[in-house]
């Protein structure tokens, strides 16, 4: 064989593994994706004392596991021990002028009730004078005395009852007084009980931020508490997930785990990215402008759930995941060879 013919066998041959190549990645991206930008995600609470004081003490460290409930800091309570007295007082005081009030309403009410007997007591004796008078019995003095103490008798009536109103007034008032020290001395024991600083769910400790003496401010974050409940989201283009939805069966190769293939499946995939959100502020849109005749692939974030026991990795672990979005023997035996190949492949790299 000639050196030309043998260049030209093996330009033929290069040409021949370009084609089949390029026929089977345009394959994989469309029936059997695969992407390396995936990483293992958690729930992150930020921890964070809802009152403001000194550290008093720290009952965790670093990377430390707690269970729900489990207490993780204190802060110094004597001020707040102090403020849960002073509504105490408050509130004994409110409710001693309320009693005070509900006194002095009984006795205005008494005073009520006699002055509406003597109105009754002088009506009648008015009534009887007046009969009397016009039998020719009794003066016209007599009747307009008896008259005269009828009207001062309700008089006297008419006083007692706007007292009576002013006094209830006044017991109402004690009333929301004593509702409104009742509210303060819930808070303050509220805040109180806020001084010690709990876990509000089971998790690890992470990126601790804390000593005793230092101060805690109300919302300053001084932890983190990462929550067991893990995913794994996995950045694909548009393109690739046109056969995907939730179900769809996957593989995960974990780079901490070289030659290690989990099982899992798609939960749900974002209706969106940030690039597609524009904000309301009355501008106009600005369009990109672009000289690229090939562009890149837009991607959209798939969320995926693990059907095996999660293994011990951090939050943020990268991994690869291979997906079967259709159901083809021959397919999914590529795909599978495919992610055994790259679980190998983390031996190297």
């Amino acid at each position: 064989m000639t050196p030309e013919q043998s260049f030209s066998r093996w330009i033929k041959v290069a040409l021949s593994a370009f084609f089949l190549l390029f026929v089977y990645f345009v394959i994989v991206d469309n029936y059997m994706p695969m992407t390396p930008e995936a990483r293992i995600q958690r729930y992150v609470v930020p921890v964070s004392a809802r009152v403001s004081g000194q550290v008093n003490r720290v009952h965790v460290i670093n990377n430390q596991r707690v269970e729900p409930g489990q207490l993780l800091f204190e802060l110094d309570d004597s001020d707040y021990q102090l403020a849960v007295k002073r509504a105490e007082l408050a509130q004994r005081q409110a409710r001693v002028a309320q009693q005070r009030a509900q006194s002095g309403l009984e006795e205005v009410k008494a005073e009520a009730h006699k002055a509406e007997l003597q109105v009754n007591e002088q009506a009648r004796e008015a009534a009887r004078i007046a009969r009397l008078h016009r039998q020719g019995h009794m003066s016209q003095q007599q009747l307009e005395q008896a008259n005269t103490s009828t009207s001062l008798a309700r008089d006297v009536l008419t006083v007692a009852e706007a007292r009576r109103q002013e006094v209830e007034q006044s017991l109402t008032a004690a009333a929301i007084a004593v509702e409104q020290t009742e509210v303060a001395l819930r808070q303050a024991r509220l805040e109180l009980a806020r001084t010690r600083v709990q876990a509000e769910s089971r998790g690890r400790i992470g990126n601790l931020q804390l000593r005793q003496g230092q101060h805690a401010a109300a919302g300053q974050p001084l932890m983190a508490l990462i929550s067991d409940q893990a995913w794994v989201s996995a950045d694909l283009r548009e393109k690739s997930l046109r056969h995907v939805q939730s179900g769809t069966p996957v593989d995960i190769i974990f780079d901490a785990l070289p030659g290690q293939v989990f099982a899992g499946h798609v939960t749900s995939i974002d209706s969106g990215v940030r690039e597609g959100q524009q904000a309301a502020d009355g501008l106009l849109a600005q369009p990109v402008n672009s000289d690229r005749w090939v562009r890149d692939a837009q991607r959209l974030r798939t969320h995926i759930a693990l059907d095996d026991t999660w293994p011990p990795l951090a939050t943020g672990a990268k991994a690869t995941v291979q997906l079967y979005p259709v159901d083809n023997p021959v397919l999914n035996g590529l795909a599978a060879m495919q992610a055994r190949v790259v679980s190998l492949l983390r031996y190297l790299y």
